[in-house]
């Protein structure tokens, strides 16, 4: 196993994928309920490339702004501050999601686009069922899934051919071979990465459980959300990895999000919809 040099990686924060501070300020600064929109303006500006992409998204057609944005605070003032939050971890998770994971038979355009699509097709599901969720919060918790995959990644050659070995003999879910070899599944290293981002608690919750909805403590029901949106997209054949199908729609989350057989069809249908209006967002 693994599992003493994945630690040395998580302990050494120059080998582990870094966030900007400045997303981690606006992130604590979103959470106290009388936040000022010129002091988060100022925040977000204090990073160039966030900048530039909160004003070039804003613009585009996928959030329809009212009238032409040329800052960050007419963007708050004019999309919301929840909209602005999501561009900017849009902008963060593209800086560490758009690189190939190889060993995961993933390349970065296949991951950035299935990440993506997890997000969208979470906030539809939330507003399709009307579920008492943010849609918002239902887009970004769906966004940053498989961060973890890229720690994992760099120690997949040494033990290649024995998972490709067992992945043939074994019908268990991939994460529990991740874990055997590893000693950490990849959403064990999502919700480390995540707690060290100082991202909160409910956004931790979902990477951490998302396969496993029942196990989720912080909200069930959008870890449930969450979890359907991204078997859905692995079923679709959008950013399948290495361990392919092998992880089921979880009852639970059926139960708790109420969506039917006849939603999941609905869904499975529209992911190529879903994919076509994301365009602007996947070429940030």
């Amino acid at each position: 196993m693994l599992k003493s040099k994945v630690d040395e990686v998580l302990q050494d924060v120059n080998k582990l994928p870094a966030i900007s501070s400045v997303v981690s300020q606006v992130l604590e600064k979103l959470q106290k309920p009388d936040v000022n929109i010129a002091e988060l303006a100022q925040e977000i500006s204090k990073d160039p490339a966030i900048t530039a992409n909160v004003i070039k998204l804003s613009n585009s057609a996928y959030y329809r702004a009212s009238k032409p944005i040329r800052t960050v605070q007419e963007a708050l003032m004019t999309l919301g501050i929840k909209t602005v939050k999501e561009i900017v971890l849009l902008t963060a998770a593209k800086g560490i999601l758009a690189q190939d994971l190889n060993s995961y038979q993933l390349e970065a355009a296949q991951l950035w686009t299935a990440s993506l699509l997890v997000a969208e097709l979470s906030s539809k599901i939330v507003q399709h069922k009307k579920l008492k969720i943010d849609k918002d919060l239902a887009f970004t918790s769906g966004l940053l899934c498989s961060v973890g995959k890229i720690v994992l990644a760099q120690f997949f050659s040494p033990v290649m051919m024995q998972i490709k070995t067992d992945l043939k003999d074994n019908q268990e879910p991939f994460p529990m071979l991740e874990k055997k070899y590893f000693g950490y599944t990849h959403m064990e290293v999502s919700e480390n990465l995540l707690k060290r981002w100082n991202f909160p608690p409910e956004l931790t919750d979902v990477v951490a459980n998302y396969l496993t909805p029942e196990t989720s403590k912080v909200n069930p029901l959008l870890t449930s959300v969450v979890h359907i949106a991204s078997i859905l997209i692995v079923v679709s054949g959008i950013g399948i990895d290495i361990g392919g199908e092998s992880v089921p729609i979880s009852p639970f989350a059926l139960s708790q999000t109420g969506v039917t057989d006849a939603d999941i069809e609905t869904y499975f249908v529209h992911i190529p919809d879903l994919q076509a209006g994301l365009a602007d967002l996947l070429n940030v």
